[in-house]
């Protein structure tokens, strides 16, 4: 006989195991003291608003402007002074006063497309100082200090015209250059014992003059806002000034070893933001000031940035500064014969 095969034995659930009264009610107590918690923390909330009808004061966030940073250099100009860079960053002019002594375009990667050669000399040295672009021609004029002249030329650098300045300024000694954004020009004159701006109409007809009587001495660099004010670099003050549409003095920074105080400022720029930067010759960096508030009597200090030395991100002895349409600063690094250029 042949044996049954049993059916294997159902098994047994283990028996559920209850949970610990004491557990639950632990459980219960810490989620009532977080109900509490969170019932008082509302509470005085609304009662610091009911009582001082304000909201509670909350922790401050750090508001340190950042400084742009090093981006890279150009070479070819030997001891550039002067730069100006077209909106678009696809032309940046560098005058140069050793070497050939001439002025020099470059394209947006640093590389030269050639020469800004003045016209055949009279006898005196050419030295070309400062540069600006005209907004509405897009015409580069450079300041040529010795011979007392100003010369134009297109954007590819081809030699056009000099400048022929008003009457009233025969004997002139044009050095820093600017224009405003309706191509009004901005020149410092050394000449004379009044150093002072002459400021020229499209017509080229003298409109006025600025800071004859607030004692400048040996003015650098110009640079117009947005809104019509005009700063100056007086320079061997150790100054920037700051002048209103109207021709009145609204603002200044001071010489000084202070926070935010200059040494010897010559390039003056601003960008779009209403930033100003001051190329501080003798602090080998770049002093970075907000836009000038309605009333106010100095500009906010932001920072600097640039140290001395030979190294990237480092000047010797640098001079002129200039801003384009997409934040970039050119700083020509004067001693170290390169135009530095930097970006936030």
């Amino acid at each position: 006989m042949t044996a049954e095969a049993l059916p294997a034995p159902t098994p047994t659930p283990a028996p559920e195991v209850a949970e610990p009264d004491d557990r639950r009610r632990r459980r219960r107590l810490i989620l009532l003291l977080l109900l509490f918690g969170l019932l008082v923390v509302f509470l005085g909330l609304l009662l610091w608003y009911l009582i001082f009808r304000q909201p509670l004061p909350l922790p401050q966030i750090p508001t340190t402007p950042v400084m742009p940073g090093y981006a890279t250099s150009y070479y070819g100009a030997e001891r550039p002074t002067g730069v100006a860079v077209a909106s678009s960053g696809d032309r940046i002019y560098v005058t140069e006063t050793d070497g050939a002594q001439t002025a020099r375009v470059f394209d947006a990667r640093g590389n030269e497309l050639g020469t800004l050669e003045p016209p055949a000399s009279t006898g005196t040295e050419h030295v070309p100082v400062y540069v600006a672009i005209d907004p509405l021609t897009e015409e580069v004029y450079v300041t040529d200090r010795p011979t007392g002249s100003i010369y134009v030329y297109n954007r590819d650098g081809v030699f056009q015209r000099a400048f022929r300045p008003p009457a009233e300024l025969e004997g002139w000694q044009p050095l820093g250059i600017a224009f405003d954004a309706a191509g009004t020009l901005y020149v410092t004159d050394l000449a004379g014992l009044a150093p002072q701006v002459v400021v020229i109409d499209r017509t080229g007809a003298l409109a006025r003059t600025l800071g004859a009587t607030d004692r400048l001495n040996f003015p650098n660099g110009l640079a117009v806002d947005a809104a019509g004010n005009l700063y100056v670099a007086d320079s061997n003050n150790g100054r920037l000034l700051v002048y209103d549409p109207s021709g009145k003095l609204a603002a200044q920074v001071g010489r000084g070893v202070g926070v935010g105080n200059l040494g010897l400022p010559r390039g003056v720029a601003i960008d779009g933001r209403g930033r100003v930067y001051v190329v501080d010759t003798t602090g080998q960096a770049v002093f970075v000031y907000g836009v000038l508030e309605p009333g106010a009597e100095r500009l906010e200090y932001l920072g600097t940035f640039g140290t001395q030395g030979v190294e990237d991100g480092a000047f010797e002895y640098p001079t002129g500064g200039a801003v384009d349409g997409r934040g970039r600063v050119y700083v020509a690094d004067t001693i170290n014969d390169r135009v530095q250029v930097w970006s936030y």
